[in-house]
């Protein structure tokens, strides 16, 4: 009885070791095409942050975008609606010590033909940009951007 309130106990704290790390965008990423190098950069917080993550991919892999299920092509009707997030995303990095590495132009970069997938948390659906993460996949860069934003 006494082992079981030990693995309990045990469990209990990896468990919230795990929560306060927030599992980060690796955990995320399960799934998604193999990439050969990131530069990511992660704000600074307990619950409101911001995260910018940069992965690079080769001419064969980034087109394993193109039938992946969460990711979509960007039509003309969606440039606005991710433009929103990244626009968003800008006024929060500039609290941020890494915001001089922010380097993706909103305006320019996004564009038909590229793909995007958009992760709202549950409950969030409501309130603008209160809680997202945005993959955004340059297929002329070879570049899949993340940023994420929990306000």
């Amino acid at each position: 009885m006494m082992n079981m309130k030990r693995v309990n106990c045990l469990c209990l704290v990896i468990g919230l070791v795990l929560m306060l790390s927030g599992c980060g965008i690796e955990t995320k990423m399960i799934g998604m095409p193999r990439y050969e190098t990131k530069e990511c950069h992660y704000g600074r917080g307990f619950q409101d942050y911001t995260d910018y993550c940069k992965y690079f991919y080769n001419e064969t892999t980034i087109k394993e975008f193109e039938t992946h299920s969460k990711f979509k092509m960007v039509t003309e009707s969606d440039v606005e609606v991710i433009r929103g997030y990244f626009e968003n995303f800008e006024g929060w990095v500039q609290y941020e010590e890494y915001h001089e590495q922010y380097d993706f132009d909103y305006l320019t970069q996004v564009k038909e033909g590229d793909y995007c997938y958009i992760y709202i948390k549950p409950g969030y659906e409501t309130f603008e940009y209160g809680y997202y993460d945005v993959y955004y996949v340059d297929m002329a860069k070879q570049i899949l951007y993340f940023v994420h934003v929990n306000i």
